[in-house]
Parts: structure tokens; sequence; C-alpha cells
């Protein structure tokens, strides 16, 4: 059929659920449930399969495919796709299809950039061997992939698995017994999944357990997106905000619950998988969950934990909402600030409603452009805290709406504060730049003129350093490329080029360098000595003294030229983002920590992230995790001790290095 007449449409809008089926199984609820998702209009074959994703129906239970869907064919077209069906397999595929699309929309709105999905080939055991980076073009999604209570994002496959299960045999919530639940129709559970992926390609370290914090943001962060994600569509959020009369913490909120059906599926009586805003008391009456300080310090389980995130995010939230929605509230009740018993009037619902959802919008865009602010390894909330501050600060400097102070705020309710700040503020949670926290040092000038060298061609051309396998020349062209560049297997493979040049670079320069300026990006290449002081020694007490050989091998996985808006001019600016890795060898054998570690042999990381401003070529921040750091060291072992023990709640995630996720969300 010929098109070629016909303007090629900017979206493609497909029906699918807002929450999950047993929502819509409600009189009151069911067409607020069903939702029309506005995703970026891309030519697909049968699956569907499209440029960021392949939809592959295998179910291995019945050892069948299920036909693919067509979201071509001029029947689905016609009707904004399949008509909601919890028994139709191919409504199953658009489901699936249409969250996916829309997070990666969403972080690609954020970020600036498109989504890469890629794959670290880095050999644990072999020291010396060289890093690569695998290029997927496509993020297999499996909607009928198991039977059992799971879904799950696989590193080692490029795939998200989703499950299917019978409900219990109890009557809860609006689940019939016995009935079988999809995972892949819960929006929650799909989103939750793809942010594991999408933050999985864009942190490819970050799944290591090497605090408590870890495995816990990987958690927190995906329930964070999935939850934001409801706010996008105006209609559900006016029906929770007329059921709950405006309060966005009232029991009859159901905004702050994660995969409903899924919760009330299984066995325990649960209102949700998870629920961030309410909790039972004593008495089994529903109240608002209060901040407690405490938790932070005592919840290690992933999901508990990642919880203390999501609630702290989603504390800021509802405080911008009442900080927003007062004078609103104070018209409506003649200045009580109390609303008369009823329904509220419908302007004030859409009104109330407007404001929710763009209070909504600014968090994700926040949480998600933090990342780029994260460092390369062991994260902590704390440093995640110090990310969204400083993204907002580069984002929006003038905060007139208080979000900064609206996160910082719920975050010291729930007692996440960083361990290397003196004073609770702006100015002391941000980042420091290089030449705050460095001052002029001979190593942080040498460092600077390195970046000049790369990617400063009059300065280059001015410098005596000629080398057969530096290529200087084609890093300029390289970043036209890849800022222009829409095909996403080229901007791949221009950024590893790119990576490549800088990393060579580096390497022959650190010869010249003045000495120890590879520390600035938290990396040694001389043998480190670790020691941890005893307070008192005695002869069963002493130092322990741990050492790593020199190495002189470290890793630029990410060297990425972004184009973003300048908050002051309106113009866009130029920014370079590079993340620097360094891993060390440490062996274990005749200390306290032998018998935890696989071969008794520690592998230890540390690096950095740069951002540069291109147009000066200026070091921004240099968020950095340092390799030679005792303390970090210990603290890691420890925790391997204490908490990666086989008894331990996060223990069997040991016997599932290439699969963290599977086992984490066994339910």
């Amino acid at each position: 059929m010929d098109y070629s007449n016909y303007p090629q449409p900017f979206f493609r809008k497909l029906k699918g659920y807002a929450f999950d089926p047993s929502f819509a199984s409600t009189l009151a609820r069911r067409q607020v449930n069903e939702v029309l998702y506005k995703i970026k209009w891309e030519e697909t074959l049968p699956g569907p399969v499209g440029e960021y994703v392949e939809v592959i129906d295998f179910d291995p239970t019945k050892n069948c495919f299920y036909e693919p869907l067509k979201l071509n064919h001029q029947f689905v077209l016609a009707d904004h796709g399949m008509e909601l069906s919890e028994g139709d397999p191919r409504f199953h595929q658009q489901q699936v299809y249409a969250v996916i699309m829309s997070i990666i929309t969403q972080f690609e709105r954020a970020l600036g950039r498109k989504i890469i999905w890629s794959k670290i080939m880095d050999n644990e055991t072999t020291e010396g061997r060289p890093y690569s980076q695998q290029f997927i073009s496509k993020l297999r999604v499996y909607p009928h992939a198991m039977r059992q209570q799971n879904a799950f994002y696989s590193p080692d496959k490029n795939a998200l698995l989703f499950g299917y299960f019978k409900a219990a045999n109890n009557w809860n919530g609006n689940n019939v017994p016995g009935t079988t639940v999809f995972t892949c129709l819960s929006p929650d559970i799909v989103a939750h999944e793809v942010t594991h992926a999408i933050l999985h390609s864009i942190h490819p370290y970050l799944t290591s357990n090497t605090n408590q914090d870890m495995l816990a943001f990987h958690e927190g962060f995906a329930d964070i997106i999935a939850l934001l994600q409801r706010f996008t569509f105006r209609s559900v959020v006016e029906d929770q905000i007329r059921n709950s009369k405006g309060d966005m913490l009232s029991p009859e909120n159901l905004l702050g619950d994660l995969a409903i059906q899924f919760g009330q599926a299984v066995s325990g009586n649960r209102r949700a998988l998870r629920s961030f805003l309410i909790e039972k008391d004593e008495n089994g009456n529903w109240k608002n969950v209060q901040p407690d300080q405490s938790l932070y310090q005592t919840i290690s389980e992933p999901h508990s934990r990642g919880g203390i995130l999501v609630a702290a995010v989603f504390d800021a939230f509802a405080r911008l909402y009442k900080y927003k929605v007062a004078d609103l509230i104070r018209l409506a009740s003649n200045g009580t600030g109390i609303l008369a018993h009823g329904e509220i009037d419908p302007d004030l619902v859409k009104r109330l409603s407007k404001e929710a959802c763009e209070i909504a919008d600014k968090l994700m865009m926040v949480c998600i452009r933090a990342l780029d602010y994260c460092p390369p390894a062991d994260l902590t909330f704390g440093d995640y805290l110090r990310s969204l501050i400083t993204a907002d600060l580069a984002h929006n400097p003038d905060d007139e709406e208080g979000v900064r102070y609206a996160i910082m705020e719920s975050f010291r309710s729930w007692g996440i504060i960083p361990d290397d700040v003196n004073t609770f503020s702006v100015e002391a949670l941000k980042w420091e730049s290089p030449d705050e926290f460095f001052d002029d040092s001979p190593e942080l000038r040498s460092l600077v003129k390195t970046i000049k060298y790369a990617f400063d061609p009059d300065f280059s051309l001015g410098q005596q350093l000629n080398h057969p396998n530096l290529r200087i020349h084609e890093v300029q062209g390289g970043i036209e490329r890849i800022i222009r560049e829409n095909n996403r297997k080229i901007i791949f493979e221009q950024t590893r080029k790119l990576s490549a040049i800088v990393h060579d670079l580096f390497n022959l320069k650190w010869n010249i360098l003045d000495k120890g300026a590879e520390k600035l990006l938290g990396m040694q290449f001389t043998e480190i000595n670790y020691i941890q002081k005893e307070e008192i020694i005695s002869e069963d007490k002493k130092d322990i003294v741990l050492s790593a050989k020199g190495r002189k091998v470290f890793q630029v996985y990410q060297c990425r030229p972004l184009v973003l808006p300048d908050p002051y001019t309106g113009n866009s600016r130029n920014v370079m983002l590079i993340m620097f890795l360094q891993k060390v060898f440490i062996p274990l054998k005749g200390t306290k920590y032998q018998g935890y570690i696989k071969d008794d042999r520690y592998i230890f990381r540390g690096g950095a992230t740069l951002i540069i401003d291109m147009a000066n070529y200026e070091i921004q921040y240099i968020i950095s995790k340092n390799v030679y750091s005792s303390d970090r060291l210990f603290r890691q072992l420890d925790y391997a001790i204490r908490d990666n023990s086989p008894l331990s709640e996060t223990g069997a995630l040991l016997m599932q290095e290439k699969e963290p996720f599977a086992s984490l969300h066994l339910h």
C-alpha cells in the first residue's frame, strides 16, 4: 500500500491499562483504567518489533509461540490498537510495548540523548584483559516467559521476562480466587523492569552488591519511575484526586500503590505489591506512612530499603503539591483550608490534577537527570541526593518552585544524609567543582591540559605529542556525528571510538602528567596499601593491612557529548560526559575476610564521572569514588561478611551473579 502522499504521524496511540486488569473490574473505575499510551511513531514488524524492543511471545510452559501483534494492520490502526483483554496474548504484547516505549521516551526527554542497550564485557578473573562493550540492537521482551510469581530484567539475556500465575485461593481485593494473573498486564511491573534495563545500560556497575544501598537503589529507582509514570495520564490523576478530595496522602488515593493486582493475588492479604504512602496500624486500619529516620539505619532487604528512597521522593512530591495547591484550597474553602463534605468541584479537580501532574513530571526529570551526576560505582542514597541537587542546579538554577528544598527536607526526614557534608544545605550538598575540592594543584592543571588536548583542536595543534595510535584529529568529527546522528548503532560505534581515543590519550599521557594525576579521577596505578587501624593494639588485635599490586589498567566506558538547554540564556550548550573506572585485585588469604569471597580475591573498583563544559573545556565536576580509599574498602569487606553470608537476606544473590534480579524479584 502506498503511503507516500501522506505525512508520517508523530505519535502512535495504543490502548492499555493505567493500573492493571483488577482495577478495571469495578463499575466506577472501568473507564478510568483504560488509557491511551501516546508513543513516538515508528515502523514496526509483527511482535511488535521496533527500533528499541523485540517482543517475542514464546510460552515455554506450553512450548508454543503466540500469534504476534501486527500494529500496522488496518483494523489495529483504525481503533488505537487491540481492545483491552486479559485473554488475548496480542493485547499482552501491545501493553508491554506501549509501556516500555513510554518509559524510554521519558528517559530520552530527560537525558537529551537516545537510550542505547549495551553490555560491558569484563572478565573478572583475568588481569590485563581489555575491556569491551557490546552493542545490543533490541531489548527482547517475553510476555509469557514463565509460570511463576516473578518478572525480571535479565542482564545475561538482554531481556525482560514476565511470568504468570494462579491467584491465591482467598478472596482479596478484586481478584477471583484461582484466576490467572499476568504480570505483563501491570504497567507498574513493566515500567519497573524496563527501568532496570535502562539503568543497567547507563550504569552497568550498579548491580554490584558493594553496600546496602546498591541493589536497593536499583529497586527504589525503578519503583519511582513506575509510580511517577502514572501522572502522565491526567484522567487517572483526576479520578484519584476526586476520590481522595485532593489529599495525595489519603488512604483512598492509590497513586502510591505499586502492582495492586499482583499484591492482592499472592497470599498475605496485601493492599498492593508495595504501598509507599499507606500502612496498617495495630488495629488493621489504614494510616499515612510517617517519615522515620531510624529505618535507613536498620532495614537492609533491598525492596524495603529501596522503599525508603521511594518514600523520600514521594514525600517531596507531597510537600510540593501541598505547597502549590494551598491557594486553591483556601479559595475553595472560603479561607479555612478545609474542604466541605461531599464531592469537590470538577474545576477544582482539574486544577489540582494539573498541579500534581506538573510536579510529578518535574520530579521525574530531576530523578532521571541525576543519573549523569552519579559516581560510576559504589553508589549510596546520600550520593544520589547530592546528584539530585546538582542535576537540578544545572537545569533549574533559580528553583522558584522550591523543588530542591522539598527534596532536601524529605530526604532529611527519612534519615538520608550524606556522610561527607558538613552542613545540610544546597551549597554543601551539590557536588564540588574541581577548583573548590582540589584547589589549583599541579595535578589538576595537568588534567585540565589533557582535557583541552583531547577536545580543543586549536590547543592540540600547538602541543608536541605525536603517537601513531593517537587519533586526536578524529575527535571533533566524531563529536559532531554523535550529536547529529539518529541511528543508535552509529551513535554507539562513534561513542566507543571517542572513548577509545580518550583512553589512549590518557594512557599515553599518564607518563608525562604530574605524578599522581590519576588520583583526581579516583584511580591509582602504583601499589596500594589499605590499612584498617585498630583503636586498641594488643597481641591479638593488630592493624589490618591489605595490598593491591600496581595496575595501570583502566576503562573509559562512557564518553558522550550532550546538547543541553542553557537555563540562563535558553540557548543550547555542549557538555561532555566521561566515566573512568579502574579495578584492583586484593588477596584476602590469611585475613579475617578469607572464605567469604570467591577465590579469596576481592575486586575493588574506583573511578570518576567527569562533566566538562565544552564552551571553554572547563571541568565542571569530578564525581569520584577513590580506589585507594581504605575506609571504603573495609566497609565493603565488612558488608560482605555481614550481609552477603548465606544466612543473610541478600545471600541468595551470590548464586545469581549473571541474573541478580531473577532471585531478587521472586515473590
